[in-house]
């Protein structure tokens, strides 16, 4: 469903009719509604700078109090909720019961930054979550049984977490222009008097203003905020590049996506996808450079971009890449007929310790023998199903003899129901290998009626319907 072109296609009474049908019923929309139309008036109350400073101070404050309060040597274990029902080792108890404390003052804060959404006050969410922010990092909080790592990693972590959250929120908010307006300033401010060259901080607001600009049709206004408070835009690329692609600079665009597509991944792949349209020898030559530096990422996202055509040499290296990691046939196919048999070897080399996937190409490739002798040499029975089923049929007598003498040796050193499951797989292989009829009836009775007696393996086989 192309829900923007329905959307855009939608005429105003359709729309109309759709927020009345659905507004009528939902408190939440309707006390958003009342203070969407009431912040659009220019004499609406937003957020002086001082006001600004308290929130941040207060939010501060309280947060580092409660932070602090969580006592990690003695958890309240009265609300503690193991994490799952098996064993629990005592340090991991200590730390998930002390994990749980936190959320729990988290999820108090989100609460309450929800409701500052349906208020349309996001200059004071973003000072709320500044001083949270600061909350994470300025609380002392003793840690004698080495719970955590390091305390305040953690509380930022789930400060990170706090933000995503309350970020997919705000996407869902309708917000006022002028609103919008005063968060830049009043945020850029704090971080040009408080944080001024510390690309952290801002950095991890990034996500938040990234959601307000989307909302704003101003964003050349936006933009300026940036220059007004001195912020590098380099801390920035990902709000920076939808800035200046929405107000339309091109030339600005181009610009900022070339200074940060090396240390930004979003930067880089929107580079990319502007080269993949517009000049193919310039996005082959970015794709190159960028695949050395993380070929496990870039493989992932250049297959959908990169054909034989446009460069081969590439073609293979990602597809290479994407055989190695995900081992999946289907990337090795895609390539197959760019590699002579030198590479097919090579490349058998660096996986061969996924005998399954090397099984799989060698089945591609026909060379059976290869996979005999991998059957062969093999011990362990995870994978023997895997392994011998491609050659059942070319080799008939061996993968009969071997099934059978592998089920006997198994079942003499080995007990289980997870053993037995893999005997009673092994024995229904066995009917796709022509003849032996009669050597397969004794082979299924000798196992069944083996002594001492196993009714698991006799359950086992009944449920792989090897007897009846």
């Amino acid at each position: 469903m192309d829900f923007e072109k329905i959307y855009g296609n939608a005429t105003e009474g359709i729309k109309i009719k759709f927020l009345n049908a659905i507004i009528k019923h939902n408190s939440s929309l309707k006390e958003e509604f009342v203070n969407f139309y009431q912040s659009r008036e220019d004499n609406v109350h937003s957020l002086l700078y001082n006001d600004y400073l308290k929130v941040v101070s207060d939010v501060q404050a309280g947060y580092k109090h409660q932070f602090e309060s969580v006592d990690l040597e003695n958890p309240n274990w009265d609300n503690y909720h193991p994490p799952h029902s098996g064993y629990i080792e005592e340090w991991e108890a200590y730390r998930c019961a002390s994990e749980q404390e936190f959320n729990i003052i988290f999820d108090q804060f989100c609460s309450k930054a929800v409701n500052t959404i349906i208020k349309q006050r996001p200059d004071e969410l973003i000072a709320m979550l500044t001083g949270l922010y600061e909350a994470t990092q300025d609380a002392e909080v003793p840690d004698e049984v080495c719970s955590f790592d390091d305390v305040n990693e953690h509380l930022l972590a789930e400060h990170k977490n706090t933000l995503d959250a309350i970020v997919e929120k705000l996407r869902l908010s309708a917000l006022p222009e002028n609103k919008i307006f005063t968060t830049f300033d009043l945020f850029f401010r704090y971080c040009a008097e408080e944080y001024p060259g510390n690309a952290y901080f801002t950095a991890h607001f990034e996500p938040l203003l990234i959601v307000l600009a989307e909302k704003s049709d101003k964003a050349g206004d936006l933009l300026g905020f940036l220059d007004q408070w001195n912020i590098e835009k380099s801390t920035l690329p990902e709000l920076t590049l939808f800035l200046t692609k929405k107000a339309g600079n091109n030339t600005e665009w181009l610009r900022a996506a070339l200074q940060f597509y090396r240390t930004s991944v979003p930067a880089a792949k929107e580079l990319l996808q502007y080269y993949f349209e517009t000049n193919k020898a310039a996005f082959v030559e970015t794709a190159k450079n960028l695949f050395s530096s993380n070929n496990y990422l870039w493989a992932e996202f250049l297959q959908q971009y990169i054909t034989p055509q446009l460069d081969k040499e590439l073609f293979v290296t990602v597809f290479w890449t994407l055989t190695v990691t995900k081992r999946e046939i289907e990337h090795y196919l895609k390539m197959r007929k760019y590699l002579a048999e030198s590479d097919i070897n090579r490349l058998l080399e660096e996986i061969k310790w996924e005998k399954v996937f090397v099984v799989k190409i060698l089945e591609v490739e026909k060379r059976y023998n290869d996979i005999k002798a991998l059957v062969e040499n093999n011990n362990e029975i995870w994978h023997l199903a895997d392994m011998i089923s491609p050659i059942l049929t070319v080799y008939p007598r061996f993968c009969f003899e071997h099934i059978k003498n592998k089920a006997i040796s198994t079942l003499q050193n080995e007990r289980g129901r997870h053993v037995y499951e893999r005997i009673a797989l092994w024995i229904k292989l066995t009917e796709q290998i022509p003849g032996f009829e009669t050597e397969k009836q004794e082979l299924v009775k000798q196992l069944y009626n083996h002594k001492p007696n196993l009714p698991a393996l006799k359950d086992e086989m009944r449920k792989a319907g090897v007897v009846r």
